[in-house]
Parts: C-alpha cells; structure tokens; sequence
C-alpha cells in the first residue's frame, strides 16, 4: 500500500492540510503517488513532503505541487541525489522570492540548465542562495544564461562555470552585480596612473597563485611591470577608488624607492615591519608632493583602538598611525614607531631608515612573543601592495617562486621554523570539517624527512564543497641510479618502434601558422600590394614584383609535463618477465627521444604517495636537463611502491608548466589505477579532487591527457578526465609503441 493511501484513508495532517485543500488535496496526493511509484528512493519523497507545505505557504499549493514533476525530472536526468538538493532548497527560495510567478521564473532557470548539462545542476543548486542574494533574480537568471553559452556543449566548462572556478564566471558575476573589477578599470588605471607619475604602466591582471589555486588579494609588482587583483572582495562600492589607491601606491614605491632591502638574517616578524616602514615613508614622501593622496589612502585606514594586541592588529594600527594625525593610539609599540619615524621626519628621502627603524620595532615586537603567522599573513589595508618587490629574496630550491605565494609573502623566511611546527601549525589551521573521511588511517608511511620539501599543495574536499590550502606535502625524493645502458638496451627492445616514429617525426608540426605579405612567390595574391601594383602602373611607375602572400609552416612551440605513476601497482605482470613500471618506463623514454627530434620541452616526473604528508615525486627529468645517460640512469632506477595521489601530481606539474612561453602546454598522465592513498578509505573523494585539479589546470589554458592501463573495470579516469582527453590501452605490452604514436597525433 503506498504511502499516499494510508494519507488518503486517514486524513492530512494539520500542515499539509492547511496548505493543501480542495482540489489542491487531490493533486498533492497524486503528485506524491509519482514520486514514491517512480523508486526514487525515501530520501526524495521525506524531501517533498518537507518542502511542499512549506512552499505552497509562500507561493502557492500550484508551484508546490509542481515541485515533484521537478523533481523526477532532475533524479532522472542528474541523480536523486540532485532532485533531493533542489526539494531542500525551495523553502528558502520561495521565502526569499514569495511571488509565484518569479518562483516559477527560478525553477525554469533551473529547468534549462538541467536540459543542457545535467551534472552541472547541483553545483549551480549549491550556490543559488549566494548568487540570488547577490545578484537578484533577473541578474542570476541572465548569469546563468551567459554561462551556458561560454561553455556550449562541454559539460565539464559548464560544472567549472556554476562552481566559480573559471576567470569569466567570477568576472561576469562581478559585471551582473555591478561591482567594478579590474579588466572594466583597467583603461582608466592606466591614464590616472600616467597623469599621476609621467609614465604609462606595464599594468596586467593577476591570475590564480599557481599551483596553490587560491584568488590574489594584493597588487604585486617586479621590475616594471604591476599585477593588480581581478577584484577586492569585501568593498562593494569602493572598488574604484580601491584600485586607484593600489596602484596610486605602487608609484609612490617606484618613484621614491631605492633599491631592494637584502634579506641577511632577518626573521619574518621582523621583514613585515620593515616593509611595513617603508610603505609608510614613501607614501609620506608622496604626499609631501601630492597632499591630495591622503584623502585617497587614509579612508583605508579602519585600525581600531580597542583591537586585541595581535601582530596584525599592532601593524594596522601602526600603518594608520604613521598616515592619519587624527588617529591616537594608546598601544606602547605603536606609539614608540611613531615616535621614531617622525624624528626621522627630515631623513625620509633615505631607504635605510626603514630598515632601521624596522629592525628596532620588529626586536621589540619578538620579545614580547606576540604570535606572528607568517604563512597567513596578509598587508594591511588592502591597497598596499604585497611587499614582494621590496626584498631581493634568495633563490632557494626548496622555496616556492615568490609569485606562487603572492598573499603569504613571507612564506619564503619559513625555514626559521622546524619541520614538526610547520606541520603542527598546519594540522590546527586546517583541520578537517569531516573527520571520518579525511583523517589519515594508521599505517607505517614513509618518513617524509627522506625527501626534499617541494610545495604545499591544496586539495578539494568535496564533502564540504571547499579546497583547503596547503594541504598536501610534496617531497622531492633522490633517484637511484640504474643500468647506464639502458639506451642500447632500448633499440634491441623496440627498434622498429623507433623507426617508425622517427619517420613519422618529420611530419609533425603545431603552433600557429603565419601569413607572408609582399612575397616574390606565393599561392595566392596579397590583395594590398596587388592594388599599389596597378595603382604605380597607372602612374608610369616601376611596379613591386613582390605581390604575393605565403604562409609559413608553424614553429613547433609545446611543452609536455609527463607523469608516471610509480604506486606499488605498477609491480605486476605485464607480459613476460616484465611489469608495467618496465613498460612505462620504456613508453617514457621513447617519447622523450621522439621529443628530442621535434625539439619539444619535456619534463618527466615519476610519483607516488604514503598519504597527504607525504605525496613523493622523484625527477626523471626536468625542462632545463638535456636528454642523456642520466636520464636513462634515472629511468631504469625506479622501484614501485606506496598509493596514487592523482590530484596532487596533476598540480605538480602544472606549477612547472604555468611560466612556460610556450603555444601549447599539456600534463601527460600514465597511470594503471584510479585515484586511493592510504589515508582516504573514501573512493569518491581523490576522484573528486583530480576532476577539480583537471578543470583548474583547463583554466589556465593547460591540456590534461590521460593514458589509462589495463581493462576500464573499477578505473574512473574518463570521469575525472572526460571521453575526449583519456585514452585506455588494455594491451600494456603496446604501450611504448603507441604513446608516442598518440603524442604525434596529439600534437598536429
């Protein structure tokens, strides 16, 4: 007996019966009749039964009823996972909308997005309430319009699109709002910068912090050129003069800076002070010349007296110390600074009275142990830049690029701190909102002390829609050295593999072709040059023979990132006397000698993972190495074992790509298995991970390719990598023969 019957047969209850009465009754009934018929499973019908009441008392019993139609639709078309979602949030949006014609408006917008790309529904669901309340109805309903047509028939741009993932959804979401960001500003930042300092700026649009994901919150500039943010969050209505104050700044220090401080020994508490100093002495020099800037920083300045006396309170209170005369402060430390830099009033045009008056403050400031995270620290107030292009900070190999870390910009002074802080500090900051997926499991991991800190990745948990940064470890390990006659052994192995694929080489070409005007030979007519032709003949003039317009073959111009996984599957047979690591391994080497001869850039990376503190990449290669017995060496070194952490060396290697001049840039994956480390029992949550790493790197213009091996039971890359860029070999044995044929096609 259905549910909907034992309704019938004993009555409403008092709720459903207030909001549905008469014939609306009937047509309750029935519609829950669909729902419980069709198997969707109690999660649904508890949801329908929830939210139909509820939503016929703010816009009527028609559009509640009409919510199970919906809803079978989207469990169909999606999953009842998604039509659940959608059944919890239309209380909400119909206390918010409460007129049933602009209800019925958002459940079409919903509607349409469902008829074209499924899967992105629940991401566009997830962010509803935030969108409306940002946006309104008719703004939302043509932000998602727009975002259907950016991403046409790819699905997966369509997910990027609804989950704010991409450069056009956050722009176009700023456009609709009304808020001003920087590509609407940038003309007019470059003309108030000019009119200001005589010289038209390099200006260019910040992207994401690389390989860390996170959006750029503070301008940064370097030699001549300036990096603004793509918007400042949190200043609704301010924007304009927001940005003019950033890069209004970024003059003063080029115009009254000198050269960049030296680092030496200072600690990080003690380099943010300095900085600190000197932002406040160019600005002051600037505004001897320029009083008017006040008026544009000052309102910036919103340090409060009452503030509890951490690190990043005491410097905002002293920043607006040094630039508001109104403002008193009443903490010891800040009065004492501002006390030395106005009797340093008459020496200001003098950089080292930053550094002076920096190190007597930041000594002051470390004995009284105020706690100082230098990971997370930020600049105040917005509109200072990050602090970057003020130190002539030392190439460490095991330090991140100074443009990976724009809104940490003391990340690269951590080593003042032992490995067990840095890992203790981080565990408390990020510590998981869903314990039962993301705490590791007790096993016997590798010490990560055995390798080298590379990077601190971030990694997406999709439990909580959230990425959270620095979440992955990733350590360089050293290769073991192998057969130094790997190479020969090579040409035994797959001679007329190579053979064929070199003479395939020279057929190959990418890049952009380039038109020849005015050309002695040509195919075709340069229609420009034909005309001043007839145009000298009609004037009794010698004629330029050269009328005719050519095009180049293209300049090969790609660059290729490859990943092998090294995880303790690759140990099994692949044919006789071989495993698949030995197969990988020759595919690799081969297509490195194939890359040799187009002159392409190759790096091959082999990874594996012993849970997030330790994700293990081992250097095979990298773009600035040649092609040589060291590379065979290595190759022929490495041994199988621990898990596959696919998102974080997805990553990985696009942190390396991401400054690469090249046409064409792609992370090349092989792999034998899914997505699993030993700290993850959830099988859902490293594919999750990967999928967003993949849309993330797409982005940035960056290809993801995956060669899959072995059968498709129990793999999930073409979920993670769609149809179109993962390609399954089930015979391993052919892999080297045919990688490097698929790169050659790949890359026409």
């Amino acid at each position: 007996m259905l549910v909907s019957d034992w309704i019938r047969s004993e009555g409403l209850s008092p709720t459903l019966r207030k909001a549905f009465e008469g014939a609306h009754r009937e047509g309750y009934l029935r519609a829950y009749d669909r729902l419980e018929g069709a198997g969707y499973g109690a999660a649904v019908l508890r949801a329908f039964a929830s939210a139909a009441p509820r939503v016929a008392t703010q816009v009527g019993p028609d559009q509640a009823i009409a919510l199970a139609t919906d809803a079978s639709r989207i469990a169909i078309k999606a999953r009842p996972r998604t039509a659940g979602a959608f059944l919890d949030l239309c209380p909400v949006m119909a206390v918010k909308l409460k007129d049933p014609q602009q209800f019925g408006q958002w459940r079409e917008m919903i509607a349409a997005v469902l008829r074209k790309h499924p899967k992105a529904v629940l991401p566009l669901l997830s962010r509803s309430e935030m969108l409306f309340d940002r946006l309104g109805l008719d703004p939302l309903g043509a932000w998602v319009q727009t975002g259907m047509r950016v991403a046409g028939q790819d699905g997966e741009q369509a997910i990027a699109y609804f989950q704010l993932e991409t450069p056009e959804a956050l722009r176009l979401l700023e456009r609709f709002a009304g808020e001003a960001n920087f590509p609407s500003l940038e003309s007019g930042l470059k003309s108030f910068y000019t009119a200001l300092w005589q010289q038209t700026p390099l200006l260019r649009e910040a992207g994401s912090r690389g390989p860390n994901g996170g959006s750029v919150r503070r301008t940064t500039f370097s030699g001549g050129l300036i990096q603004m943010p793509s918007a400042f969050s949190g200043f609704r209505g301010q924007e304009q003069q927001l940005y003019r104050a950033s890069i209004a700044h970024v003059g003063a220090h080029k115009t009254y800076g000198g050269a960049q401080f030296k680092l030496g020994q200072l600690k990080p508490l003690q380099v943010a002070v300095v900085s600190l100093i000197e932002d406040a002495r160019v600005e002051t020099l600037t505004m001897r010349d320029m009083p008017g800037l006040h008026r544009l920083w000052c309102p910036f300045h919103t340090a409060q007296h009452d503030g509890v006396p951490t690190a990043q309170n005491l410097f905002s209170g002293l920043a607006r110390a040094l630039i508001d005369p109104e403002f008193h402060p009443t903490h010891g430390w800040v009065k004492k600074g501002v006390k030395m830099f106005q009797a340093a009033a008459g020496r200001l045009h003098d950089p080292a009275i930053s550094r002076q008056i920096g190190n007597i403050l930041g000594n002051d400031l470390g004995q009284t142990r105020v706690q100082f995270d230098a990971v997370g620290y930020v600049v105040q107030p917005a509109y200072r830049d990050d602090n970057l292009g003020l130190w002539d900070l030392p190439a460490d190999p095991e330090t991140p690029p100074p443009s990976q870390e724009l809104e940490a910009p003391l990340a690269d002074l951590r080593r003042t701190e032992t490995h067990d802080q840095r890992q203790d500090r981080k565990q408390e900051q990020a510590k998981p909102e869903t314990p039962d997926v993301l705490e590791p499991v007790k096993t016997m991991a590798a010490d990560p002390e055995a390798g080298r800190k590379m990077a601190s990745l971030p990694e997406y948990d999709y439990h909580g829609g959230i990425e959270r940064d620095d979440w992955v470890s990733v350590n360089a390990y050293d290769p073991v050295p192998g057969d130094p006659g790997f190479w020969d052994q090579l040409q035994d192995r797959h001679g007329a593999a190579l053979s064929r694929i070199q003479k395939a080489v020279a057929t190959s070409e990418t890049g952009k072709r380039r038109k020849l005007k005015q050309q002695l030979e040509g195919e075709t007519l340069d229609l420009d040059a034909a005309i001043d032709t007839a145009i000298a003949l009609r004037s009794n003039r010698q004629p330029d023979p050269n009328v005719y317009e050519s095009i180049t073959p293209p300049p090969r111009s790609i660059a290729v990132h490859l990943l092998l996984d090294i995880s303790q599957s690759t140990a099994d047979p692949a044919g006789p006397n071989l495993t698949i690591l030995d197969m990988e391994r020759d595919a690799a080497a081969i297509l490195a000698s194939t890359m040799a001869q187009l002159g392409d850039d190759l790096a091959i990376t082999a990874f594996s993972s012993a849970g997030r503190h330790d994700m293990r990449v081992v250097p095979v290669k990298t773009f600035d190495t040649p092609l040589d017995k060291t590379t065979a060496s290595v190759l022929s070194g490495l041994h199988p074992g621990f898990s596959t952490r696919i998102g974080a060396a997805l990553r990985y290697a696009c942190r390396d790509l991401d400054g690469l001049p090249r046409y064409r840039k792609i992370v090349l994956l092989v792999t034998d298995g899914a997505p699993s480390d030993i700290d993850m029992p959830d099988a859902d949550y490293l594919v999750e991970d990967a999928r967003r790493a993949v849309q993330r790197m797409r982005a940035q213009g960056i290809d993801a390719i995956c060669v899959a091996l072995g059968n498709d039971a129990g793999q999930r890359h073409t979920e993670i990598f769609g149809r179109k860029t993962c390609v399954q070999i089930t015979d391993i044995a052919t892999l080297p023969a045919k990688l490097s044929a698929f790169y050659l096609r790949m890359t026409r």
